[in-house]
């Protein structure tokens, strides 16, 4: 029960997050509470977890290349 919780957690989480499809999140919920065993859910989980967190990493690294690339005007700016 306590790993349905933080899956369905995590699911919505991540639709926000990262834009992917609410009907992606509702078609992986009902397989996971329907036809899987505890192995799968648990491979299913790791994945959406590794994918979630592979996302955040990836905006992350987007959000750095941004302010460095804006420092670099500003100090070219600077100098003329």
């Amino acid at each position: 029960m306590i790993k349905t919780i933080i899956v369905c957690f995590c699911l919505l989480f991540t639709t926000h997050a990262f834009g992917k499809s609410k009907e992606y999140y509702q078609q992986t919920l009902i397989h996971i509470l329907t036809q899987c065993n505890s192995e799968c859910q648990e491979k299913v989980f790791k994945q959406e977890v590794h994918s979630a967190f592979v996302g955040l990493l990836e905006a992350i690294l987007n959000e750095i290349r941004f302010k460095l690339s804006m420092k670099e005007k500003e100090v070219i700016i600077e100098e003329l």
